[in-house]
């Protein structure tokens, strides 16, 4: 993980020092001078850098991690650099316009750890309302919010824009991580306050606990305040994972919804008598079903497949999922091919891992004739491929584990090189007119593949054949990888 550039100036002395952005010397005094012969930088300018420097990516994260692209920040789960709440701090007093941007930068995403933090959030939101005497002059306004059109700007005058937002409508994007007991009504405090949240994720409880429910009462007041503009929601643990028909009765009314990912249901239904409730998703384009984690107590309705959940979705297919493009499943359902055989013909996109998809891969995609991207996890198991693909053209392999793997070579070669290679050339007998890219993301278990550089030349040349591009995960061709200890024998033998 990559963190942003720091910000190094004590709050305290501000005023006396200059800081640096990008090896550019910047004089706090020279921004705030109203002098027209200093040069001086436009609005939207110094909001894009204030923007980079302070600014928790994953806002908009509305779509799924893509694994094609550079793996410089993760924008679904970034981690907090500690010294991001010191640089909004110390940037905020340098004056009123860039306090004013610092605000609505850092009310954009929240992450909430604490039912401390939950209630200070809750009684800060509710208290804020837009003010006239808290309203910028145009000519900031224009320069920190882009207000281009806003009467008056430009002519020296003391015009107002529209009074500013509440603070609650900035937020498009709120996590919460809470571990220990919190309270539900600051929960509902804090919602009624975000008209325009996008992004709900909830991570409350233990991970691999189904400790409790997720709450009725929370999910009632995403329906009644942030039903029409919630576009993603995520639950990223089994604490608070909802009931099957608590998911259905919010994603229902849920017009938008575009993006839902799972780690657990915590039940399902168990009257056997009635017919479950249909789960209707119209624009559902993403769906990331996770590790489901075990429990050390057996509970009868909860599972550990997605068989259970997978099924439901086949009761009727013509209207549950039918906008559904990408598929990510990492503990595969072995047991309920004929979702495949019903909307295998949707996915463009689809991810799994190795060890739980075996040789059910090659029906998978015998059943996905319009499948584009292909990932897959490997670890030390085989998967079964086609003999031939119409549609394919991307191919990424990506390690079971973004840990890094200590262990001697002659296991690393046995556990994680064999099985690749092995994979590598399953994927090779292929037919594919379409494929143009074949990706292994050298992260993780596969970290120090470039130590491998002649096995690694090997394969470029074999695919290089086949017209299809050979990267490593930031996009490099693994043409000219060297092993760097190939590299300093070069130099001694120089």
């Amino acid at each position: 993980m990559k963190y942003r550039p720091r910000l190094s100036w004590p709050a305290g002395k501000l005023q006396a020092r200059k800081f640096q952005i990008d090896g550019m010397d910047i004089n706090p005094e020279t921004i705030t001078s109203t002098d027209k012969s200093e040069p001086r930088l436009p609005g939207e300018l110094w909001r894009k850098i204030i923007g980079f420097t302070i600014r928790l990516a994953g806002a908009n994260a509305i779509e799924l991690e893509d694994p094609f692209s550079t793996p410089y920040i993760n924008e679904e789960y970034p981690e907090v650099d500690p010294g991001l709440f010191a640089d909004r701090k110390t940037i905020s007093l340098v004056n009123s316009s860039w306090n004013a941007a610092v605000r609505e930068i850092a009310a954009e995403y929240l992450v909430i750890y604490s039912n401390k933090q939950l209630a200070f959030l809750a009684q800060k939101f509710e208290a804020d309302k837009p003010k006239l005497t808290d309203a910028v002059p145009v000519q900031l306004h224009k320069r920190l919010k882009n207000a281009k059109n806003a009467p008056h700007a430009g002519r020296g005058t003391t015009a107002y824009a529209n009074p500013l937002k509440r603070l609650g409508e900035w937020t498009t994007r709120v996590d919460f991580k809470i571990l220990g007991p919190y309270s539900i009504p600051l929960v509902l405090r804090l919602l009624r306050c975000l008209p325009n949240l996008r992004i709900y994720c909830n991570k409350n409880g233990p991970f691999d606990i189904p400790e409790r429910p997720m709450p009725f009462e929370v999910i009632d007041d995403l329906i009644t305040h942030n039903s029409h503009s919630l576009r993603r929601l995520e639950w990223a643990g089994a604490g608070e994972a909802p009931r099957y028909a608590d998911l259905v009765h919010l994603c229902n009314c849920l017009p938008h919804l575009t993006t839902l990912r799972l780690v657990a249901i915590h039940s399902y239904p168990t009257v056997k008598t009635m017919a479950p409730p249909l789960l209707v998703l119209p624009r559902l384009k993403n769906l990331s079903l996770g590790v489901i984690p075990e429990t050390q107590k057996h509970r009868a309705h909860y599972f550990i497949t997605w068989d259970p959940f997978v099924r439901l979705l086949c009761q009727n297919p013509d209207i549950q999922i039918p906008s559904l493009k990408r598929l990510d499943c990492d503990i595969f359902p072995q047991h309920t091919m004929p979702f495949f055989y019903l909307h295998g013909h949707k996915l463009r996109f689809f991810r799994t891992t190795a060890w739980s998809v075996e040789e059910a891969l090659a029906d998978v995609l015998d059943n996905c004739p319009n499948l584009e991207t292909l990932v897959i996890s490997q670890g030390a198991e085989k998967v079964s491929i086609p003999w031939f693909h119409p549609t394919l053209r991307q191919i990424c392999i990506t390690p079971t584990t973004d840990v890094v793997v200590g262990v001697p070579q002659k296991v690393f070669d046995y556990a994680v090189m064999a099985p690749l290679d092995s994979l590598l050339k399953q994927i090779e007998t292929m037919i594919a007119p379409c494929l143009v890219e074949l990706r292994i993301r050298n992260m993780g278990a596969y970290l120090n593949l470039c130590e491998y550089s002649t096995w690694l030349r090997f394969w470029w040349i074999r695919w290089s054949i086949r017209g299809v591009q050979f990267l490593d995960k930031t996009g490099v061709s693994y043409q000219n990888i060297q092993d760097p200890n190939e590299a300093l024998l070069n130099l001694v033998r120089c």
